[in-house]
């Protein structure tokens, strides 16, 4: 997310107590929310500094992690570290003294602005083929919210709704490496609830740290419409977070949070293939071979609502390896009445090696690899083998096979194979 949305997110959030552009609202989030962030372990010291990539930790870090990991993998391992982590650092006071090149001028805050451009959305699983992991999802829309899209670098992602009219977002953080942390993310003792969400230990936090206008220090303000929760699960560290309070979320209180949290699924092909058939619209064809390794997990229908320009749906196959469950196959299918409304039509740009397959009687592209952030942040294809892509179009609908795992298990005949087998 870039600076403009991020600054657009806090001035929702406290629009009805001060106006926001009194308010030096960007260093107290920028560090939470935007791409570039380091992220920390529970109970760390938190680093400060900016780098250009979102989470990445140091290697000694990556070393406590490791171990951390192993611990969440036993029973007793996990009952241990959930009574001893402690998901947001516990400030020393109520007032946060901020380093002199901290402190935003009114002229700097009229510049965000127009800082940069936005950064690009993607669909939940393109960030997940980044991420490198199969994230937790809500199953169905939230009240009140669409879809804005999902931002992902390695070993991380956000997905992200937007309230319906403005005026109040939603946001999953979900990463492998910790979580995304600055000075700004910390608060006072008293304002950190000890919660639940299913049976696991969590954090959970009302308010934040706010510079009124003529001040150099930010102060706790527990009535700003931010809240924020944190728990690991199935060793992701995830924060749920909601920013503003207009009318139609207003029911988003932390209980309801609580209630979303624990509904979060890394499984979200729940529907038969004729229910998501039915609620698309149109038929969905389903293939009449599959490789061996693969076997039907389920469908999911995706509609306008979730900011798609087409009903689609995507059919989900899964590995039969044991630890490899959540790699396979997503196929997805949506009309195509305008070409600029079909989202899986442009396949990738410069830099990747597009190979033309035949498909029965049709032409299709077939490529190795995924989009990345380099170091500046520039978007470029990296041929990675562990992901293939199939993309093709027939009788006013575009079709793509996406798969994710090893490549000796899946190859791009048996892509073929499945693509032509479809009926």
């Amino acid at each position: 997310m870039d600076q403009k949305n991020i600054q657009s997110i806090l001035q929702d959030a406290l629009e009805e107590e001060i106006p926001s552009s009194r308010i030096h609202l960007w260093h107290a989030v920028k560090a939470s929310l935007v791409a570039g962030r380091k992220t920390t372990q529970p109970g760390e010291p938190m680093n400060t500094t900016n780098p250009r990539r979102m989470w990445r930790v140091a290697f000694a870090g990556m070393t406590a992690l490791t171990l951390l990991i192993i611990t969440l993998t036993t029973p007793q391992g996990r009952a241990f570290a959930q009574s001893v982590l402690q998901f947001f650092k516990r400030a020393d006071s109520n007032v946060l003294i901020l380093p002199t090149e901290q402190i935003a001028s009114a002229e700097d805050a009229g510049s965000i602005s127009t800082a940069e451009p936005p950064a690009p959305f993607m669909s939940v699983p393109e960030a997940e083929k980044i991420a490198g992991f199969d994230a937790k999802e809500l199953p169905s829309l939230p009240q009140g919210f669409k879809f804005a899209g999902a931002m992902a670098d390695k070993n991380g992602m956000s997905i992200q709704y937007e309230a319906q009219g403005g005026g109040g977002h939603l946001l999953i953080n979900e990463s492998t490496t910790g979580f995304m942390q600055s000075e700004w993310d910390q608060a006072p003792a008293e304002a950190i609830s000890q919660v639940k969400v299913g049976e696991l230990d969590a954090e959970l936090v009302q308010g934040a740290y706010v510079v009124y206008p003529g001040e150099t220090v930010g102060r706790w303000n527990p009535d700003a419409a931010i809240l924020r929760l944190r728990w690991i699960s199935d060793g992701l560290w995830i924060e749920m977070a909601k920013f503003g309070d207009v009318e139609r979320i207003e029911y988003l209180d932390q209980n309801v949070l609580l209630e979303l949290a624990a509904s979060l699924t890394n499984a979200p092909f729940t529907l038969a293939v004729k229910e998501a058939e039915s609620l698309a619209g149109f038929e969905v064809l389903e293939p009449t071979w599959i490789p061996d390794v693969l076997s039907f997990r389920g469908a999911a229908f995706e509609s306008a609502l979730w900011q798609r320009k087409q009903n689609t749906v995507r059919i989900s196959y899964s590995l039969n390896i044991p630890g490899l469950e959540s790699n396979g196959i997503v196929l997805t299918q949506q009309p195509v009445r305008l070409i600029e409304d079909c989202e899986i039509c442009d396949l990738v740009g410069a830099g990747a090696e597009v190979e033309n397959v035949r498909i029965g009687e049709t032409n299709g592209e077939y490529v190795v690899g995924v989009w990345a952030a380099d170091e500046a942040g520039n978007w470029i294809w990296q041929n990675e083998p562990y992901l293939q892509t199939l993309r093709w179009r027939a009788k006013g609908m575009a079709f793509e096979i996406l798969y994710m795992g090893p490549p000796e298990e899946v190859k791009k005949a048996d892509l073929v194979a499945m693509a032509e087998s479809l009926k």
